[in-house]
């Protein structure tokens, strides 16, 4: 009776941490999680005017982004559908996703990247993986419902060339346990720039952290770095999912720091958001924006910007797409 009690629990000590080292670990080299992709060399015209959109596509699982929901292939095939018709109307010359599926159990293995790729005619991507799991064991329960196997990212899609690409990945949630952390996705900051008519534009494409306050305000801190290294220099597009509300709605968090920026300014201004109608989250029945397209103007002017609610729910976040003229 002894030995037995003694090899329970080593055996569930050998098996939890089996599943542990084989479920964090990731499928691909190093070299992998980042990658240029050309899918076509007719890159678009260029001229002093262009068109970003940001839209953080929640894996397009809609209203049901991490909840313990069974989905079936067609729920995401149809929301893949309604997203590419989206670009197809909208037609951004650049975009910055976050969010976006290369292939995970969750989304029937699908490569949302390629298919909004052909269908909106683009060039180029810039992709970055920053979740790359054998086994995710969210939502918690049941356990039916787990990820499974993850590959997920970020992505810019272009319709010039991209050059200079290079990806920062950020700290991990400080508060967060090592057990939390080893399942938890990478926040990255995506840095490229865009040949647009014998000049360079740089584009940064973020996704900060969610669900710690203080980790966030530390990322906010390091991309204000970033930025300002490019902002004297070039025409620079800083956009993607900040998870914070302008700083005039909460002058604590993390977009505190970077609309402080001398200089910097948000395609959808103060004066907008007070108007009503340019909240980004969530979908269903937005209240906040914490989805941004913002850029140095001194060498950079907005034309028109809105939230794109023609989107519908097929994200739990709405995109945002701006027209800026290049001075």
């Amino acid at each position: 009776m002894k030995r037995i009690f003694i090899s329970i629990p080593i055996f569930f000590i050998i098996g939890f941490l089996t599943f542990y080292f084989w479920g964090s670990s990731g499928s691909l080299d190093t070299n992998q999680l980042s990658t240029k992709i050309v899918y076509q060399s007719n890159y678009r015209k260029s001229n002093d005017t262009i068109k970003v959109m940001t839209f953080n596509m929640g894996y397009l699982s809609g209203m049901t982004n991490n909840l313990p929901i069974d989905r079936n292939e067609q729920f995401f095939a149809n929301n893949l559908a309604k997203a590419k018709e989206v670009i197809r109307q909208t037609s951004p010359d650049l975009i910055g996703l976050q969010e976006v599926d290369f292939g995970s159990a969750r989304s029937f293995h699908y490569n949302q990247l390629d298919s909004l790729a052909g269908a909106g005619d683009y060039a180029e991507a810039y992709k970055s993986v920053n979740w790359d799991k054998k086994y995710v064991p969210f939502p918690y329960w049941p356990f039916s419902m787990h990820f499974g196997e993850m590959l997920s990212g970020q992505a810019i899609l272009s319709g010039y060339e991209l050059s200079e690409i290079e990806t920062i990945v950020l700290d991990k949630p400080i508060n967060a346990s090592l057990l939390y952390n080893a399942f938890y996705l990478d926040r990255l900051v995506q840095i490229s720039k865009v040949a647009i008519g014998g000049r360079d534009l740089v584009i940064l494409n973020v996704h900060l952290e969610a669900f710690d306050f203080e980790t966030r305000v530390q990322h906010a801190e390091v991309l204000s770095g970033v930025y300002e290294s490019f902002a004297d220099d070039y025409p620079v597009l800083l956009i993607g999912d900040f998870n914070s509300a302008p700083s005039y709605v909460d002058a604590t968090d993390a977009m505190s720091i970077l609309l402080s920026i001398d200089g910097i300014s948000s395609a959808i201004s103060q004066d907008m958001y007070d108007q009503g109608g340019y909240e980004t989250f969530p979908s269903e029945s937005p209240d906040r924006m914490i989805d941004y397209v913002l850029f140095n103007s001194n060498r950079l002017a907005v034309v028109d910007a809105r939230v794109v609610y023609e989107a519908g729910n097929v994200s739990d976040h709405l995109p945002v797409i701006a027209k800026l003229i290049i001075k």
